[in-house]
């Protein structure tokens, strides 16, 4: 009888070991229950939610009283004030693009339109701000030459910024093919192209123009590796409120060749921006026609303000990536202040 009893024990200790590790088992490749937020329980490995958000601001420019309402002492200045308004907006993506549509310099003399040198402190604080990369394809970039470009992409990479557009092939300095970058969890290519610069191109630069062969080469090179191809493009006509007949050409092209999204700089006003969607009406990315100005001292109409353009990626498991698209409007804020000019940004 007692044997009896100690067989039974253990036959029900052993059938209840057995129910709690078949229970908590999840057989090899088959991932266990991740607890995040879902209503109906909890999203395994393949059901996460993967997320990027990019964030695309347009021209960055530095008239001269930019320049002087920067400068806090002999020689030295400070952007950052220019561009507190935009902190929390910078603080929401995961990455950050502008058209930076000025050269660097280490010293003086600086200078604004039409041949624009600007304190390479403005990298430093455009890298403090959020800023992760800029297109240099732009027809401002080589205002100064080969010695402007050079003093340019120094000063980005000692801040730290990224630059797609342009090079010093003598130098092997700057970046024409398509820059990968990690926009949360996806990966994206940034390609940038201008229509032409302000001055002859001088031997050895090379600057990424609207050719659709070499367009193509650079789409077709990315294309299969990663999630989503940015098309930053220097076009259209000076404040024309409209994209014209070239414009929307060009981006069905880009559309059709694989482009995800265009984005367009060089009116320095707004212009309207349009979504894409495929056969079952499911969002595919768009074209921004321009962002207008981010910052600048220009005094034309319309040119006060300009679009922060959003790219949002995200992606369901092993659902097709969603890419939809969307603007917030920013205006330039200038000022007097103390007996000077001051300059600011604020979303609207």
């Amino acid at each position: 009888m007692r044997n009896g009893l100690i067989y039974t024990f253990f036959t029900l200790w052993a059938l209840a070991a057995l129910w709690v590790t078949v229970k908590g088992f999840s057989p090899l490749g088959e991932p266990s229950c991740v607890e995040l937020p879902r209503e109906d329980g909890c999203w395994t490995d393949e059901e996460q939610l993967r997320r990027g958000e990019l964030v695309v601001v347009g021209d960055v420019m530095a008239h001269l009283p930019q320049v002087d309402a920067a400068r806090v002492g002999y020689e030295h200045y400070d952007f950052a004030p220019h561009f507190e308004g935009v902190v929390e907006l910078f603080a929401e993506a995961d990455y950050v693009v502008g058209n930076l549509e000025t050269t660097l310099s280490p010293r003086p003399p600086y200078g604004g339109y039409p041949a624009f040198a600007t304190p390479e402190e403005l990298a430093r604080d455009m890298r403090a701000v959020g800023f992760d990369c800029v297109t240099l394809a732009n027809n401002h970039s080589i205002d100064r030459g080969v010695g402007g470009l050079l003093a340019t992409v120094a000063a980005l990479d000692n801040a730290g910024i990224e630059y797609v557009g342009a090079r010093a092939d003598g130098y092997a300095v700057g970046r024409t093919e398509p820059l990968v970058c990690r926009v949360g969890d996806f990966d994206v290519a940034l390609l940038a192209y201008t229509y032409g610069a302000n001055v002859p191109q001088p031997a050895g630069v090379e600057l990424n123009l609207l050719d659709t062969t070499t367009m193509r080469r650079h789409i077709e090179s990315v294309r299969q590796r990663v999630d989503c191809v940015v098309a930053l493009v220097h076009w259209g006509v000076e404040y024309a409120l409209r994209p014209n007949a070239e414009q929307r050409r060009l981006a069905e092209w880009m559309q059709r060749a694989g482009v995800d999204v265009v984005v367009g700089s060089h009116p320095h006003v707004a212009q309207p921006y349009e979504a894409w969607h495929n056969a079952d009406g499911k969002a595919m990315g768009g074209v921004f026609y321009s962002l207008g100005n981010f910052i600048s001292n220009q005094n034309s109409p319309h040119t006060d303000w300009g679009l922060a353009a959003h790219i949002s990626l995200r992606q369901q498991g092993p659902n097709e990536p969603e890419l939809t698209i969307r603007a917030d409007t920013v205006r330039r804020l200038r000022y007097e202040e103390g007996g000077r000019l001051r300059y600011g940004l604020e979303m609207r």
